[in-house]
């Protein structure tokens, strides 16, 4: 393997902060089982009516709510530790790579887009709801989305979640 493939150490940092927000996001899927399971509880015990239910329910309730307070401050805590990483990718993304690999992304859902529909990128626009709309002389423009279709135009923190919005976006439909 030659120098040039070999992960970058920032490359590596990067991957291991996405490897633990992995992790994290593993952590959460089960504390989401674990409320369904209360849920699924709950609604056996709302459905047998008997006195002591009361206490039971009141009781499921409160576990219920810490574990979903507890699932919320864990997915702001993924939250935040995968935009830092990637924030810090960019800043130290010499090479542009990242940004291309932002830039081909829109690019081919625009393409995708524009072959399956016939419509144009003002219509995904709209339609997705993702990227603003102006009229600028009597004409309908998307400066924002067109800003993600060249790596010299990309801004230099780019709204990556946009991109990956407008990925799914096209894919979710169905053409």
């Amino acid at each position: 393997m030659n120098s040039s493939s070999r992960p970058t150490q920032d490359q590596e940092e990067l991957i291991r902060e996405l490897q633990i927000s992995r992790e994290k996001t593993e952590i959460m899927e089960n504390a989401l089982a674990d409320v369904a399971e209360e849920l699924e509880f709950l609604k056996k015990q709302v459905l047998q009516p008997k006195e002591p239910q009361k206490e039971i329910l009141s009781m499921a309730l409160e576990d219920l709510l810490e574990e979903l307070r507890f699932t919320r401050w864990q997915m702001e805590s993924l939250h935040n530790s995968i935009d830092g990483a990637l924030t810090r990718a960019f800043e130290k993304d010499e090479g542009f790579q990242l940004k291309e690999i932002l830039v081909r992304l829109m690019t081919l859902a625009l393409q995708h887009w524009e072959e399956a529909t016939g419509s144009s990128k003002l219509e995904l626009a709209e339609k997705s709801g993702i990227w603003k709309v102006h009229l600028d002389k009597g004409y309908f423009r998307v400066r924002t989305l067109d800003r993600y279709l060249s790596v010299p135009s990309l801004p230099r923190y780019p709204r990556w979640k946009d991109v990956t919005r407008t990925v799914r976006f096209v894919l979710n439909q169905g053409t």
